[in-house]
Protein backbone atom coordinates (compact mmCIF):
# COMPACT_ATOMS: atom_id res chain seq x y z
CA UNK A 1 0.00 0.00 0.00
CA UNK A 2 1.44 3.35 -0.99
CA UNK A 3 1.44 5.99 1.68
CA UNK A 4 -1.11 8.75 1.18
CA UNK A 5 -0.86 12.33 2.21
CA UNK A 6 -3.48 13.80 4.46
CA UNK A 7 -6.00 16.34 3.27
CA UNK A 8 -5.34 18.59 6.23
CA UNK A 9 -3.80 22.01 5.75
CA UNK A 10 -0.11 22.27 6.69
CA UNK A 11 0.56 23.74 10.11
CA UNK A 12 2.60 26.91 9.51
CA UNK A 13 3.52 28.04 13.02
CA UNK A 14 5.26 26.29 15.90
CA UNK A 15 2.94 24.20 18.07
CA UNK A 16 4.03 22.59 21.34
CA UNK A 17 2.19 19.57 22.75
CA UNK A 18 2.93 17.08 25.51
CA UNK A 19 2.63 13.33 25.04
CA UNK A 20 3.78 10.22 26.90
CA UNK A 21 7.51 9.47 26.59
CA UNK A 22 8.08 5.77 25.89
CA UNK A 23 11.70 5.62 24.73
CA UNK A 24 14.39 8.14 25.72
CA UNK A 25 16.27 10.44 23.36
CA UNK A 26 15.74 13.49 21.15
CA UNK A 27 14.47 13.08 17.56
CA UNK A 28 14.39 15.89 15.01
CA UNK A 29 13.44 15.76 11.36
CA UNK A 30 10.78 15.44 8.65
CA UNK A 31 7.97 12.95 9.08
CA UNK A 32 6.78 9.82 7.31
CA UNK A 33 3.09 9.08 7.79
CA UNK A 34 2.51 5.33 7.99
CA UNK A 35 -1.02 4.02 7.36
CA UNK A 36 -1.05 0.25 6.91
CA UNK A 37 -4.84 -0.06 7.22
CA UNK A 38 -7.33 2.34 5.64
CA UNK A 39 -10.39 0.19 5.12
CA UNK A 40 -13.89 0.81 6.47
CA UNK A 41 -14.86 -2.69 7.54
CA UNK A 42 -18.60 -1.91 7.38
CA UNK A 43 -18.23 -1.98 3.59
CA UNK A 44 -17.69 -5.75 3.88
CA UNK A 45 -20.90 -6.37 5.84
CA UNK A 46 -23.59 -8.59 4.35
CA UNK A 47 -24.25 -12.26 3.57
CA UNK A 48 -22.00 -14.24 1.24
CA UNK A 49 -23.08 -16.99 -1.12
CA UNK A 50 -20.20 -19.41 -0.58
CA UNK A 51 -19.47 -19.80 3.14
CA UNK A 52 -16.98 -22.65 2.69
CA UNK A 53 -14.96 -20.53 0.27
CA UNK A 54 -14.67 -17.89 3.00
CA UNK A 55 -13.41 -20.56 5.38
CA UNK A 56 -10.67 -21.49 2.88
CA UNK A 57 -9.78 -17.82 2.37
CA UNK A 58 -9.55 -17.40 6.14
CA UNK A 59 -7.21 -20.40 6.47
CA UNK A 60 -5.03 -18.99 3.68
CA UNK A 61 -4.92 -15.58 5.36
CA UNK A 62 -3.83 -17.18 8.65
CA UNK A 63 -0.95 -18.92 6.88
CA UNK A 64 0.05 -15.78 4.96
CA UNK A 65 0.20 -13.63 8.12
CA UNK A 66 2.03 -16.40 9.96
CA UNK A 67 4.69 -16.37 7.21
CA UNK A 68 4.88 -12.57 7.42
CA UNK A 69 5.55 -12.79 11.15
CA UNK A 70 8.17 -15.50 10.59
CA UNK A 71 9.90 -13.30 8.01
CA UNK A 72 9.80 -10.32 10.38
CA UNK A 73 11.18 -12.54 13.14
CA UNK A 74 14.01 -13.75 10.89
CA UNK A 75 14.85 -10.15 9.94
CA UNK A 76 14.84 -9.23 13.61
CA UNK A 77 17.13 -12.13 14.50
CA UNK A 78 19.49 -11.28 11.62
CA UNK A 79 19.98 -7.70 12.73
CA UNK A 80 19.21 -7.82 16.45
CA UNK A 81 19.93 -11.48 17.31
CA UNK A 82 17.22 -12.97 19.58
CA UNK A 83 16.47 -9.67 21.33
CA UNK A 84 12.82 -9.53 20.21
CA UNK A 85 12.16 -13.15 19.23
CA UNK A 86 9.72 -13.80 22.10
CA UNK A 87 7.50 -10.90 20.97
CA UNK A 88 7.00 -12.52 17.58
CA UNK A 89 6.48 -15.93 19.18
CA UNK A 90 3.56 -14.56 21.22
CA UNK A 91 1.91 -13.15 18.08
CA UNK A 92 2.46 -16.40 16.15
CA UNK A 93 0.97 -18.37 19.02
CA UNK A 94 -2.16 -16.22 18.79
CA UNK A 95 -2.59 -17.29 15.15
CA UNK A 96 -2.33 -20.94 16.17
CA UNK A 97 -4.96 -20.68 18.94
CA UNK A 98 -7.59 -23.34 18.00
CA UNK A 99 -10.27 -21.69 20.17
CA UNK A 100 -9.88 -18.37 18.37
CA UNK A 101 -9.76 -19.96 14.91
CA UNK A 102 -12.89 -22.01 15.58
CA UNK A 103 -14.67 -18.95 16.96
CA UNK A 104 -14.04 -17.00 13.75
CA UNK A 105 -15.05 -19.93 11.55
CA UNK A 106 -18.22 -20.35 13.59
CA UNK A 107 -19.02 -16.66 13.04
CA UNK A 108 -18.55 -17.07 9.27
CA UNK A 109 -20.90 -20.06 9.18
CA UNK A 110 -23.52 -18.70 11.56
CA UNK A 111 -23.72 -15.16 10.19
CA UNK A 112 -22.94 -16.22 6.60
CA UNK A 113 -20.54 -13.32 6.46
CA UNK A 114 -17.20 -12.77 4.75
CA UNK A 115 -14.00 -13.92 6.46
CA UNK A 116 -12.82 -10.30 6.62
CA UNK A 117 -15.97 -9.20 8.43
CA UNK A 118 -15.84 -12.16 10.88
CA UNK A 119 -12.19 -11.47 11.69
CA UNK A 120 -12.91 -7.81 12.30
CA UNK A 121 -15.93 -8.54 14.52
CA UNK A 122 -14.33 -11.22 16.71
CA UNK A 123 -10.92 -9.55 17.11
CA UNK A 124 -12.51 -6.16 17.74
CA UNK A 125 -14.48 -7.73 20.61
CA UNK A 126 -11.32 -9.28 22.03
CA UNK A 127 -9.30 -6.07 21.76
CA UNK A 128 -12.19 -4.21 23.43
CA UNK A 129 -11.98 -6.62 26.37
CA UNK A 130 -8.31 -5.79 26.93
CA UNK A 131 -8.81 -2.05 26.41
CA UNK A 132 -11.40 -2.03 29.20
CA UNK A 133 -9.03 -3.61 31.74
CA UNK A 134 -7.56 -1.21 34.30
CA UNK A 135 -4.02 -2.49 33.84
CA UNK A 136 -1.96 -0.33 31.49
CA UNK A 137 0.04 -3.37 30.46
CA UNK A 138 -2.98 -5.39 29.40
CA UNK A 139 -4.67 -2.44 27.70
CA UNK A 140 -1.61 -2.25 25.51
CA UNK A 141 -1.95 -5.92 24.57
CA UNK A 142 -5.12 -4.83 22.76
CA UNK A 143 -2.91 -3.17 20.15
CA UNK A 144 -1.32 -6.54 19.32
CA UNK A 145 -4.80 -7.93 18.62
CA UNK A 146 -5.75 -4.91 16.51
CA UNK A 147 -2.51 -5.34 14.56
CA UNK A 148 -3.26 -9.00 13.82
CA UNK A 149 -6.80 -8.08 12.77
CA UNK A 150 -5.45 -5.55 10.29
CA UNK A 151 -2.82 -7.94 8.96
CA UNK A 152 -5.40 -10.70 8.41
CA UNK A 153 -7.86 -8.38 6.63
CA UNK A 154 -5.05 -6.97 4.46
CA UNK A 155 -4.01 -10.53 3.61
CA UNK A 156 -7.58 -11.44 2.62
CA UNK A 157 -7.93 -8.37 0.40
CA UNK A 158 -4.47 -8.63 -1.14
CA UNK A 159 -3.27 -5.32 0.30
CA UNK A 160 0.51 -4.97 0.65
CA UNK A 161 2.01 -2.57 3.18
CA UNK A 162 4.77 -0.19 2.09
CA UNK A 163 7.68 0.09 4.54
CA UNK A 164 9.90 2.12 2.22
CA UNK A 165 11.84 4.91 3.88
CA UNK A 166 14.21 6.54 1.40
CA UNK A 167 15.48 9.33 3.68
CA UNK A 168 15.79 9.77 7.46
CA UNK A 169 12.41 10.60 9.03
CA UNK A 170 10.27 10.36 12.15
CA UNK A 171 7.65 7.66 11.60
CA UNK A 172 4.16 8.89 12.52
CA UNK A 173 1.39 6.29 12.83
CA UNK A 174 -1.83 5.50 14.65
CA UNK A 175 -0.01 2.51 16.14
CA UNK A 176 2.99 0.33 15.33
CA UNK A 177 3.31 -3.42 15.60
CA UNK A 178 6.55 -5.32 16.30
CA UNK A 179 6.80 -6.36 12.64
CA UNK A 180 6.21 -2.77 11.53
CA UNK A 181 9.06 -1.68 13.78
CA UNK A 182 11.62 -4.13 12.35
CA UNK A 183 10.48 -3.91 8.71
CA UNK A 184 11.51 -0.26 8.44
CA UNK A 185 15.13 0.44 7.53
CA UNK A 186 16.70 1.14 10.93
CA UNK A 187 19.24 3.54 9.37
CA UNK A 188 16.44 5.92 8.33
CA UNK A 189 14.31 5.90 11.51
CA UNK A 190 14.84 9.04 13.58
CA UNK A 191 11.97 8.41 15.99
CA UNK A 192 8.43 7.10 16.47
CA UNK A 193 5.30 9.15 17.17
CA UNK A 194 2.12 7.11 17.64
CA UNK A 195 -1.46 7.94 18.60
CA UNK A 196 -1.82 4.80 20.72
CA UNK A 197 0.39 2.73 22.96
CA UNK A 198 2.42 3.16 26.13
CA UNK A 199 5.68 2.23 27.85
CA UNK A 200 4.81 -1.49 27.96
CA UNK A 201 3.55 -1.83 24.38
CA UNK A 202 5.68 -4.14 22.25
CA UNK A 203 6.57 -1.28 19.90
CA UNK A 204 7.84 0.79 22.86
CA UNK A 205 9.85 -2.15 24.22
CA UNK A 206 11.48 -2.57 20.82
CA UNK A 207 12.09 1.18 20.41
CA UNK A 208 13.99 1.21 23.71
CA UNK A 209 15.92 -1.88 22.68
CA UNK A 210 16.86 -0.22 19.38
CA UNK A 211 17.56 3.10 21.14
CA UNK A 212 15.00 5.00 19.04
CA UNK A 213 13.25 7.98 20.72
CA UNK A 214 9.48 7.45 20.93
CA UNK A 215 6.45 9.37 22.17
CA UNK A 216 2.71 8.54 22.29
CA UNK A 217 0.63 11.62 21.51
CA UNK A 218 -3.08 10.94 22.26
CA UNK A 219 -4.04 13.75 19.83
CA UNK A 220 -4.51 11.57 16.70
CA UNK A 221 -1.62 13.44 15.09
CA UNK A 222 -1.31 10.74 12.43
CA UNK A 223 -4.55 12.17 11.00
CA UNK A 224 -3.51 15.82 11.47
CA UNK A 225 0.11 16.15 10.44
CA UNK A 226 1.17 16.88 6.87
CA UNK A 227 4.06 15.03 5.28
CA UNK A 228 6.19 18.14 4.87
CA UNK A 229 5.83 19.12 8.53
CA UNK A 230 9.00 19.13 10.64
CA UNK A 231 8.93 17.49 14.07
CA UNK A 232 10.88 17.41 17.33
CA UNK A 233 10.25 14.59 19.83
CA UNK A 234 11.60 14.64 23.37
CA UNK A 235 11.65 11.06 24.69
CA UNK A 236 12.42 12.33 28.21
CA UNK A 237 9.64 14.85 28.79
CA UNK A 238 7.18 13.75 26.08
CA UNK A 239 7.39 17.15 24.35
CA UNK A 240 6.10 17.18 20.74
CA UNK A 241 7.01 20.29 18.74
CA UNK A 242 5.46 20.71 15.29
CA UNK A 243 7.28 23.01 12.85
CA UNK A 244 9.63 24.48 15.44
CA UNK A 245 11.23 27.89 15.03
CA UNK A 246 14.95 28.09 14.27
CA UNK A 247 15.55 29.09 17.88
CA UNK A 248 13.71 25.97 19.15
CA UNK A 249 15.66 23.79 16.73
CA UNK A 250 18.96 25.15 18.05
CA UNK A 251 17.79 24.55 21.62
CA UNK A 252 16.99 20.88 20.93
CA UNK A 253 20.11 20.35 18.81
CA UNK A 254 22.10 21.35 21.90
CA UNK A 255 19.99 18.98 24.07
CA UNK A 256 20.54 16.19 21.57
CA UNK A 257 24.33 16.65 21.65
CA UNK A 258 24.34 16.85 25.44
CA UNK A 259 22.34 13.65 25.74
CA UNK A 260 24.53 11.78 23.25
CA UNK A 261 27.64 12.81 25.17
CA UNK A 262 25.98 11.83 28.47
CA UNK A 263 24.94 8.45 27.07
CA UNK A 264 28.49 7.74 25.90
CA UNK A 265 29.79 8.51 29.39
CA UNK A 266 27.05 6.41 30.97
CA UNK A 267 27.75 3.28 28.92
CA UNK A 268 31.49 3.75 29.18
CA UNK A 269 31.10 2.99 32.89
CA UNK A 270 28.57 0.16 32.44
CA UNK A 271 31.12 -2.60 33.21
CA UNK A 272 32.40 -0.90 36.36
CA UNK A 273 31.47 -2.45 39.69
CA UNK A 274 28.45 -0.92 41.43
CA UNK A 275 30.05 0.51 44.55
CA UNK A 276 29.58 3.79 46.37
CA UNK A 277 32.43 6.30 46.65
CA UNK A 278 33.25 4.89 50.09
CA UNK A 279 33.30 1.28 48.85
CA UNK A 280 29.87 -0.16 49.72
CA UNK A 281 28.89 -2.90 47.24
CA UNK A 282 25.34 -2.50 45.90
CA UNK A 283 23.48 -5.20 43.94
CA UNK A 284 21.56 -4.15 40.82
CA UNK A 285 19.04 -6.67 39.46
CA UNK A 286 16.45 -6.48 36.67
CA UNK A 287 12.66 -6.84 36.59
CA UNK A 288 11.45 -8.77 33.54
CA UNK A 289 8.25 -10.25 32.14
CA UNK A 290 9.34 -11.98 28.92
CA UNK A 291 12.24 -14.10 27.71
CA UNK A 292 13.41 -11.44 25.25
CA UNK A 293 13.96 -9.02 28.16
CA UNK A 294 16.83 -11.18 29.42
CA UNK A 295 18.87 -9.63 26.61
CA UNK A 296 18.01 -6.15 27.91
CA UNK A 297 19.10 -7.22 31.40
CA UNK A 298 22.41 -8.58 30.13
CA UNK A 299 23.17 -5.57 27.90
CA UNK A 300 22.59 -3.27 30.87
CA UNK A 301 24.75 -5.49 33.10
CA UNK A 302 22.13 -6.69 35.58
CA UNK A 303 23.64 -8.99 38.19
CA UNK A 304 20.56 -11.20 38.06
CA UNK A 305 16.78 -11.15 37.76
CA UNK A 306 15.25 -9.80 40.96
CA UNK A 307 11.66 -10.13 39.73
CA UNK A 308 10.48 -12.43 36.94
CA UNK A 309 6.73 -11.84 36.59
CA UNK A 310 4.86 -14.88 35.28
CA UNK A 311 1.23 -13.75 34.83
CA UNK A 312 1.69 -12.30 31.33
CA UNK A 313 2.61 -15.75 30.04
CA UNK A 314 -0.72 -17.05 31.36
CA UNK A 315 -2.80 -14.18 30.01
CA UNK A 316 -1.21 -14.15 26.56
CA UNK A 317 -1.93 -17.88 26.33
CA UNK A 318 -5.55 -17.00 27.20
CA UNK A 319 -5.57 -20.11 29.44
CA UNK A 320 -3.60 -21.92 32.14
CA UNK A 321 -0.43 -23.24 30.44
CA UNK A 322 0.48 -26.81 31.35
CA UNK A 323 3.58 -27.83 33.28
CA UNK A 324 5.74 -28.47 30.20
CA UNK A 325 4.93 -25.08 28.67
CA UNK A 326 5.73 -23.31 31.94
CA UNK A 327 8.89 -25.34 32.50
CA UNK A 328 10.33 -24.42 29.09
CA UNK A 329 9.35 -20.77 29.59
CA UNK A 330 11.17 -20.52 32.94
CA UNK A 331 14.09 -22.69 31.80
CA UNK A 332 14.88 -20.34 28.91
CA UNK A 333 15.35 -17.41 31.26
CA UNK A 334 17.30 -19.43 33.83
CA UNK A 335 19.72 -20.82 31.25
CA UNK A 336 20.27 -17.44 29.59
CA UNK A 337 21.21 -15.90 32.95
CA UNK A 338 24.18 -18.29 33.19
CA UNK A 339 24.04 -19.04 36.91
CA UNK A 340 23.00 -15.56 38.04
CA UNK A 341 20.01 -15.23 40.35
CA UNK A 342 16.53 -15.59 38.81
CA UNK A 343 13.73 -14.84 41.29
CA UNK A 344 10.47 -16.17 39.83
CA UNK A 345 7.31 -14.68 41.27
CA UNK A 346 4.41 -17.11 41.25
CA UNK A 347 1.18 -16.14 39.53
CA UNK A 348 -0.07 -12.71 40.62
CA UNK A 349 -3.49 -12.75 38.96
CA UNK A 350 -6.32 -10.56 40.17
CA UNK A 351 -6.63 -6.83 40.75
CA UNK A 352 -5.79 -5.39 37.34
CA UNK A 353 -4.59 -8.71 35.88
CA UNK A 354 -7.26 -11.22 34.91
CA UNK A 355 -7.73 -14.27 32.76
CA UNK A 356 -10.91 -14.00 30.63
CA UNK A 357 -12.62 -16.78 32.59
CA UNK A 358 -11.60 -15.09 35.84
CA UNK A 359 -13.22 -11.80 34.80
CA UNK A 360 -16.61 -13.49 34.83
CA UNK A 361 -16.36 -13.79 38.63
CA UNK A 362 -16.92 -10.01 38.95
CA UNK A 363 -15.60 -8.30 42.08
CA UNK A 364 -16.58 -4.90 43.43
CA UNK A 365 -13.01 -4.20 44.56
CA UNK A 366 -10.59 -6.62 42.85
CA UNK A 367 -7.48 -5.06 44.44
CA UNK A 368 -8.82 -6.15 47.83
CA UNK A 369 -10.24 -9.37 46.52
CA UNK A 370 -9.41 -12.76 45.07
CA UNK A 371 -5.88 -12.28 43.82
CA UNK A 372 -2.30 -13.56 43.92
CA UNK A 373 -1.66 -16.02 46.78
CA UNK A 374 -5.37 -16.08 47.70
CA UNK A 375 -6.25 -17.20 44.19
CA UNK A 376 -3.46 -19.79 44.14
CA UNK A 377 -4.29 -21.33 47.51
CA UNK A 378 -7.93 -21.64 46.40
CA UNK A 379 -6.74 -23.30 43.18
CA UNK A 380 -4.05 -25.69 44.48
CA UNK A 381 -3.91 -27.66 41.21
CA UNK A 382 -2.85 -24.51 39.34
CA UNK A 383 -0.38 -23.66 42.11
CA UNK A 384 1.17 -27.15 42.21
CA UNK A 385 1.66 -27.15 38.45
CA UNK A 386 3.51 -23.84 38.57
CA UNK A 387 5.62 -24.87 41.56
CA UNK A 388 6.63 -28.13 39.84
CA UNK A 389 7.59 -26.22 36.67
CA UNK A 390 9.67 -23.69 38.63
CA UNK A 391 11.36 -26.41 40.67
CA UNK A 392 12.27 -28.33 37.51
CA UNK A 393 13.72 -25.14 36.00
CA UNK A 394 15.79 -24.65 39.18
CA UNK A 395 17.97 -27.60 38.11
CA UNK A 396 19.40 -25.34 35.38
CA UNK A 397 20.52 -22.34 37.45
CA UNK A 398 20.16 -20.18 40.53
CA UNK A 399 16.38 -19.99 40.97
CA UNK A 400 14.40 -18.50 43.85
CA UNK A 401 10.62 -18.56 44.41
CA UNK A 402 8.77 -15.38 45.37
CA UNK A 403 5.26 -15.37 46.86
CA UNK A 404 3.13 -12.24 46.25
CA UNK A 405 0.44 -10.50 48.29
CA UNK A 406 1.17 -12.20 51.62
CA UNK A 407 -0.89 -10.89 54.54
CA UNK A 408 -0.72 -13.77 57.04
CA UNK A 409 1.58 -16.49 58.34
CA UNK A 410 -1.07 -19.09 57.43
CA UNK A 411 -0.59 -18.24 53.74
CA UNK A 412 3.16 -18.75 54.07
CA UNK A 413 2.75 -22.09 55.87
CA UNK A 414 0.29 -23.41 53.27
CA UNK A 415 2.63 -22.32 50.48
CA UNK A 416 5.64 -24.01 52.06
CA UNK A 417 3.57 -27.19 52.44
CA UNK A 418 2.65 -27.11 48.73
CA UNK A 419 6.30 -26.58 47.83
CA UNK A 420 7.25 -29.67 49.86
CA UNK A 421 4.49 -31.68 48.18
CA UNK A 422 5.76 -30.59 44.76
CA UNK A 423 9.30 -31.57 45.74
CA UNK A 424 8.11 -34.97 46.95
CA UNK A 425 6.27 -35.68 43.70
CA UNK A 426 9.35 -34.72 41.66
CA UNK A 427 11.57 -36.96 43.79
CA UNK A 428 9.18 -39.86 43.16
CA UNK A 429 9.43 -39.20 39.41
CA UNK A 430 13.23 -38.82 39.70
CA UNK A 431 13.01 -35.29 38.28
CA UNK A 432 15.96 -33.03 39.08
CA UNK A 433 15.48 -29.80 41.03
CA UNK A 434 17.31 -27.59 43.53
CA UNK A 435 16.59 -29.10 46.96
CA UNK A 436 17.57 -26.01 48.96
CA UNK A 437 15.72 -23.53 46.73
CA UNK A 438 15.11 -20.24 48.55
CA UNK A 439 11.54 -19.08 49.20
CA UNK A 440 10.76 -15.40 49.75
CA UNK A 441 7.72 -13.19 50.19
CA UNK A 442 6.67 -9.87 48.73
CA UNK A 443 6.29 -7.18 51.36
CA UNK A 444 3.50 -5.25 49.68
CA UNK A 445 0.67 -5.19 52.22
CA UNK A 446 0.66 -3.28 55.52
CA UNK A 447 0.07 -6.63 57.27
CA UNK A 448 3.24 -8.15 55.80
CA UNK A 449 5.26 -5.03 56.59
CA UNK A 450 4.03 -5.02 60.20
CA UNK A 451 4.70 -8.76 60.57
CA UNK A 452 8.12 -8.69 58.88
CA UNK A 453 9.82 -9.85 62.08
CA UNK A 454 7.52 -12.89 62.29
CA UNK A 455 7.63 -13.67 58.57
CA UNK A 456 11.42 -13.66 58.72
CA UNK A 457 11.22 -16.87 60.77
CA UNK A 458 9.60 -18.73 57.85
CA UNK A 459 11.27 -17.45 54.66
CA UNK A 460 14.72 -16.86 53.16
CA UNK A 461 14.38 -13.34 51.74
CA UNK A 462 12.11 -10.32 51.37
CA UNK A 463 11.20 -8.36 48.23
CA UNK A 464 9.54 -5.01 48.81
CA UNK A 465 6.87 -4.19 46.23
CA UNK A 466 6.45 -0.44 46.62
CA UNK A 467 3.73 -0.11 43.97
CA UNK A 468 1.16 -2.14 45.91
CA UNK A 469 2.55 -1.22 49.33
CA UNK A 470 1.94 2.46 48.57
CA UNK A 471 -1.53 1.67 47.27
CA UNK A 472 -2.56 -0.23 50.38
CA UNK A 473 -0.88 2.01 52.98
CA UNK A 474 -2.44 5.15 51.50
CA UNK A 475 -5.76 3.45 50.55
CA UNK A 476 -5.37 4.76 46.98
CA UNK A 477 -6.26 2.82 43.83
CA UNK A 478 -3.25 3.66 41.68
CA UNK A 479 -5.22 2.99 38.48
CA UNK A 480 -7.96 5.48 39.41
CA UNK A 481 -7.18 8.76 37.63
CA UNK A 482 -9.29 10.75 40.13
CA UNK A 483 -7.00 9.88 43.04
CA UNK A 484 -3.74 8.91 41.34
CA UNK A 485 -2.27 12.37 42.07
CA UNK A 486 -2.21 11.38 45.76
CA UNK A 487 -0.21 8.22 45.05
CA UNK A 488 3.31 8.98 46.30
CA UNK A 489 5.78 6.51 47.77
CA UNK A 490 7.66 9.40 49.40
CA UNK A 491 4.77 9.60 51.87
CA UNK A 492 6.23 9.22 55.42
CA UNK A 493 3.85 6.35 56.24
CA UNK A 494 5.08 4.30 53.26
CA UNK A 495 8.71 5.09 53.99
CA UNK A 496 8.23 3.91 57.60
CA UNK A 497 7.17 0.44 56.39
CA UNK A 498 10.00 0.29 53.82
CA UNK A 499 12.65 1.17 56.39
CA UNK A 500 11.16 -1.22 58.96
CA UNK A 501 11.38 -4.11 56.49
CA UNK A 502 14.98 -3.30 55.55
CA UNK A 503 16.01 -3.03 59.23
CA UNK A 504 14.36 -6.33 60.21
CA UNK A 505 15.85 -8.11 57.20
CA UNK A 506 19.31 -6.93 58.19
CA UNK A 507 18.77 -7.94 61.83
CA UNK A 508 17.53 -11.42 60.82
CA UNK A 509 20.30 -11.80 58.20
CA UNK A 510 17.76 -11.96 55.33
CA UNK A 511 18.45 -10.39 51.98
CA UNK A 512 16.02 -7.53 51.22
CA UNK A 513 15.49 -6.35 47.62
CA UNK A 514 13.26 -3.47 46.59
CA UNK A 515 11.68 -4.33 43.24
CA UNK A 516 8.97 -1.69 42.84
CA UNK A 517 9.27 1.28 40.48
CA UNK A 518 10.55 3.33 43.42
CA UNK A 519 13.90 1.51 43.10
CA UNK A 520 14.66 3.30 39.81
CA UNK A 521 13.60 6.84 40.79
CA UNK A 522 16.88 8.83 40.97
CA UNK A 523 15.92 10.83 44.07
CA UNK A 524 14.78 7.66 45.87
CA UNK A 525 18.12 5.84 45.49
CA UNK A 526 20.13 7.80 48.13
CA UNK A 527 17.16 7.68 50.48
CA UNK A 528 16.98 3.88 50.21
CA UNK A 529 20.75 3.56 50.65
CA UNK A 530 20.42 5.69 53.76
CA UNK A 531 17.79 3.25 55.08
CA UNK A 532 20.24 0.37 54.62
CA UNK A 533 19.01 -1.13 51.33
CA UNK A 534 21.79 -2.87 49.37
CA UNK A 535 19.82 -4.68 46.65
CA UNK A 536 17.74 -2.93 43.97
CA UNK A 537 15.71 -4.50 41.15
CA UNK A 538 14.31 -2.40 38.31
CA UNK A 539 13.51 -2.07 34.61
CA UNK A 540 16.69 -3.11 32.73
CA UNK A 541 16.96 0.26 30.98
CA UNK A 542 17.11 2.07 34.34
CA UNK A 543 20.19 0.14 35.47
CA UNK A 544 22.95 2.29 33.90
CA UNK A 545 21.49 5.47 35.40
CA UNK A 546 21.09 3.86 38.82
CA UNK A 547 24.69 2.66 38.65
CA UNK A 548 25.90 6.18 37.84
CA UNK A 549 24.00 7.64 40.81
CA UNK A 550 25.20 4.97 43.26
CA UNK A 551 28.83 5.39 42.16
CA UNK A 552 28.53 9.13 42.96
CA UNK A 553 27.31 8.72 46.55
CA UNK A 554 28.72 8.03 50.01
CA UNK A 555 26.76 5.93 52.49
CA UNK A 556 27.25 8.30 55.50
CA UNK A 557 25.82 11.18 53.43
CA UNK A 558 22.83 9.03 52.45
CA UNK A 559 22.28 8.11 56.10
CA UNK A 560 22.34 11.80 57.00
CA UNK A 561 19.76 12.45 54.27
CA UNK A 562 17.47 9.80 55.74
CA UNK A 563 17.82 11.24 59.24
CA UNK A 564 16.94 14.65 57.81
CA UNK A 565 13.80 13.49 56.01
CA UNK A 566 12.61 11.66 59.15
CA UNK A 567 11.89 15.11 60.57
CA UNK A 568 9.69 16.04 57.58
CA UNK A 569 5.94 15.52 57.53
CA UNK A 570 4.90 15.66 53.84
CA UNK A 571 5.74 13.68 50.72
CA UNK A 572 6.31 16.91 48.80
CA UNK A 573 9.05 18.23 51.07
CA UNK A 574 10.70 14.79 51.33
CA UNK A 575 10.76 14.35 47.55
CA UNK A 576 12.10 17.89 47.08
CA UNK A 577 14.91 17.33 49.60
CA UNK A 578 15.89 14.03 47.97
CA UNK A 579 15.84 15.58 44.49
CA UNK A 580 18.10 18.42 45.60
CA UNK A 581 20.48 15.90 47.21
CA UNK A 582 20.85 13.94 43.96
CA UNK A 583 21.11 17.12 41.89
CA UNK A 584 24.07 18.18 44.02
CA UNK A 585 25.84 14.94 43.07
CA UNK A 586 24.69 14.40 39.44
CA UNK A 587 24.93 17.25 36.92
CA UNK A 588 23.00 15.40 34.18
CA UNK A 589 20.03 14.45 36.33
CA UNK A 590 17.46 15.45 33.65
CA UNK A 591 18.59 12.51 31.48
CA UNK A 592 18.02 10.02 34.29
CA UNK A 593 14.34 10.89 34.86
Amino acid sequence: MKKKTTNTRKILKEIKLTGIPTSPGIAMGPIYIFRPFQLNISELEGEVEDVEREIVLFDNAIEKVYRQLENAQRNSETYYKDQFSEIFESQKAFLRDPVLINEIKQEIRTAKCSAAFAISKILSEKSEYFINLESTYFRERAYDIIDLKQKLVNALLGIDVDYQLSTPAIVVAEMLSPSDTVNFNRNFILGFLTDKGGRTSHAAIMARGLRIPAVVNRYNLSQVLHEDDFLILDGFSGAIIINPTEETKREYEAKQKDFQAFEQRLYKEIDAETVTVDGAKIELLANIEFVHEVNDARINKAEGIGLFRTESFFIEKNAIPDEEQQFHFYKQVVEQMNGHEVTIRVLDLGGDKLLPQQSEEGELNPFLGWRAIRFLLDRPAIFRTQLRAILRASAFGNVKILIPMISSVEEVKKTLQLVEEAKASLRTEKQAFKEDIEIGVMIETPAAAMMAKILAEYVDFFSIGTNDLTQYVLAIDRTNEKVSKYFNTFNPAVLYFVENTIRIGKKKNLKVTLCGEFASIPEAIPLLLGMGLRSFSMNPFSLPGAKKIIRSLKIPECEQLYQKIKTMHTATEIEKACYQFVKNHISDLQYLK
